[in-house]
C-alpha cells in the first residue's frame, strides 16, 4: 500500500504540472476576434506578463508543497507525531486532531509565506494589491481559525460517530455532509463578514434600479451592501447569497466606482439568475456522487490496517487514514471534476442568458469585458485546462453566446 499511495500522490502532482505546461503553451496564442477590444496592445502585453508570473509562482509553490507532502509520507511524519503526542495525552480526540491538523497547519504556514510574495510582489507589481501587512495577517488568522473549527469539528464528529456506530457511520456521515453543504450556503454571508466590512448602499439611482430589478425578478432581499473590496485588491466583484429572508446582495466598492449602473444591474442579474434557475440544487446530484465515492474509499482505507501499518503504525490510525484518504480519492476527484466543471460552465451560460433576457445584453457584454480587463484575465486558455479547471467559460465563448442571443432575439422579434 505504501508504494501505491506514494505513486498516486506523485502521479496527481505530475498531472497538475502538465496542466500548467499546457497553459504555458498558450502564452502567445492570438486573441479571438470578439475580445480583441478588451486590451490595447500595451495592456495585453502586460496582462500576458502577469499571467506568466502567476504561472511560474504557482509552479514553484506547487513544487514546494509536493516536496513537503512527499517528505511527510517518506519519513513517516504522522507516526512520529503520534509517538510524540502519545507521551503527553491518551485522549483520542486530542491525539487525532494533533496528527491530522499539525501537518495541515505546517502546509498552511508555507502557503501563507509564499502568498506574501504573490500579494506584495506580483499583485503589487501589476497594481492590483491594496492589502496592508496588518490586513494580510488578520485575514490569515481569521481564515485559519475558521478552517480549523470547520475541519476539526467535522473530524471530531466523525470520530465520535465512528466509535458510537462503527461502520454505519459511513452511511450517516453521507447525510451529514449533504447538510453541511446546505448549512455553509446559509452561513456564507456571516463568514464573509469576518473578512469584509458591509455598508448599506446609499439611497439613489443605483439602489432604486437594483431593488426594481430584484422585485420584478421575484427575488426578495434583506439588503444591498457595498463591500470594502478595495482594501485588498483593485479587482471587482459582486454576489447574491443567502437563503429566504437572509438573502443579500453585495457589491464590491471597486465595482460601484468603475461600472455604470446598468452594467452593475446586469452583473447582479447574472448572480440572481443562478438562484432563480436553482443552480445550487441542480449541482446536488454530483455532490452526492462525490460524497458517496469519498465515503466508499474511506470505508476501504479505515478497514485496512495495512494502510496505517505501512507508515509505522501498529494498527489503523483514523487520523492518518483520513490524510491518506484524500490522496487515494484524488484521481477520482479529478475525473469527477470534468462533469462538475462542465455543469458549472453550463450554469454560467444560463445565468448569462437570464441576465440578457431581463437586461440589455450589451450591458452584460460590456461588464464582462470590463471585469476581465480589470483582472488581466487569461483570454486564450487551453481547452483541456478549461475542461479540467474552469468553472466559468472563457470570455470569448460567453460573449459569443450572448451575441448569438442578441441575433436570435432580433430575428424572432416581429418588425
Amino acid at each position: 500500500m505504501r508504494i501505491l499511495i506514494i505513486a498516486i500522490f506523485l502521479a496527481i502532482s505530475i498531472f497538475r504540472f502538465f496542466l500548467k505546461y499546457l497553459t504555458y503553451t498558450r502564452r502567445n496564442a492570438p486573441l479571438p476576434a470578439n475580445v480583441q477590444d478588451v486590451f490595447d496592445a500595451e495592456t495585453y502585453k502586460k496582462s500576458q506578463a502577469y499571467e506568466m508570473e502567476k504561472l511560474k509562482y504557482s509552479i514553484v509553490t506547487d513544487l514546494i508543497g509536493m516536496v513537503v507532502s512527499l517528505a511527510f509520507l517518506l519519513l513517516n511524519f504522522h507516526f512520529s507525531l503520534y509517538q510524540f503526542i502519545s507521551e503527553h495525552t491518551t485522549n483520542i480526540y486530542l491525539t487525532s486532531l494533533f496528527i491530522l491538523l499539525l501537518p495541515d497547519l505546517i502546509g498552511s504556514i508555507i502557503d501563507r509565506l509564499t502568498d506574501i510574495y504573490s500579494t506584495f510582489g506580483i499583485e503589487a507589481k501589476y497594481e492590483f494589491n491594496k492589502t496592508t501587512p496588518k490586513t494580510f495577517i488578520a485575514d490569515t488568522i481569521k481564515m485559519g481559525l475558521v478552517n480549523i473549527l470547520i475541519m476539526g469539528g467535522l473530524f471530531c464528529l466523525f470520530l465520535f460517530l465512528f466509535n458510537l456506530l462503527g461502520n454505519a457511520v459511513f452511511v450517516v456521515f453521507f447525510f451529514i455532509l449533504l447538510g453541511f453543504v446546505v448549512l455553509m450556503r446559509f452561513l456564507s454571508p456571516f463568514i464573509l463578514k469576518l473578512m469584509y466590512k458591509y455598508t448599506p448602499l446609499e439611497d439613489g439611482e443605483l439602489k432604486d434600479k437594483i431593488e426594481e430589478f430584484a422585485k420584478n425578478a421575484g427575488y426578495d432581499i434583506e439588503g444591498i451592501y457595498v463591500v470594502d473590496g478595495s482594501r485588498r485588491s483593485t479587482k471587482a466583484n459582486a454576489f447574491a447569497t443567502g437563503f429566504g429572508k437572509s438573502k443579500r446582495i453585495g457589491l464590491f466598492d471597486t465595482l460601484v466606482e468603475q461600472f455604470t449602473h446598468d452594467e452593475i444591474v446586469a452583473v447582479l442579474a447574472h448572480e440572481i439568475g443562478h438562484a432563480k434557475l436553482s443552480h445550487m440544487l441542480k449541482s446536488v446530484p454530483l455532490n452526492l456522487i462525490s460524497f458517496a465515492i469519498a465515503l466508499g474509499v474511506a470505508y476501504f482505507v479505515l478497514t485496512m490496517p495495512e494502510v496505517s501499518q505501512d507508515f509505522g503504525f501498529a494498527d489503523v490510525n483514523i487520523a492518518f487514514a483520513i490524510y491518506v484518504l484524500f490522496i487515494m480519492i484524488s484521481p477520482l476527484i479529478l475525473v469527477l471534476r470534468i462533469p462538475s466543471q462542465l455543469l458549472s460552465r453550463k450554469h454560467e451560460y444560463e445565468a448569462d442568458a437570464y441576465a440578457a433576457k431581463h437586461c440589455n445584453p450589451k450591458d452584460m457584454i460590456s461588464c464582462l469585458k470590463k471585469l476581465n480587463r480589470i483582472a488581466y484575465s487569461n483570454l486564450t486558455p487551453h481547452q483541456f485546462v478549461v475542461m479540467m479547471e474552469y468553472s466559468h467559460p472563457p470570455l470569448s465563448q460567453r460573449i459569443a453566446a450572448l451575441e448569438n442571443y442578441i441575433s436570435t432575439t432580433r430575428r424572432s422579434t416581429p418588425m
